[in-house]
């Protein structure tokens, strides 16, 4: 197989990224990571007023937890979102 070569098909590629399938799994993970920092940063006392923010773009569906403003103390909401990162893992 010397010389073989892969070539994605990068329309079908770009329409996987923004199938209502593949939204809908990126917002399941992102609701468990909000929800998972939230918890984070009310067990050190802060707000966890955290927001999830998804939208779908021409190429890939994109989405993020948005930090909590609530806190004076940035670094309680830094520290709150590392933690967090695990829930998406389990989120299905």
């Amino acid at each position: 197989m010397a010389g073989s070569r892969f070539v994605p098909n990068r329309q079908n590629i770009a329409g996987f990224l923004r199938t209502p399938e593949t939204r809908a799994l990126i917002e399941r993970k992102l609701r468990a990571v909000e929800a998972a920092a939230s918890n984070a940063a009310r067990a050190e006392g802060a707000g966890g007023l955290f927001r999830v923010d998804i939208e779908t773009g021409e190429h890939r569906v994109r989405g993020a937890v948005i930090g909590d403003y609530s806190t004076s103390d940035p670094e309680v909401s830094r520290r709150a979102l590392l933690r967090a990162l695990d829930a998406a893992r389990g989120a299905e």
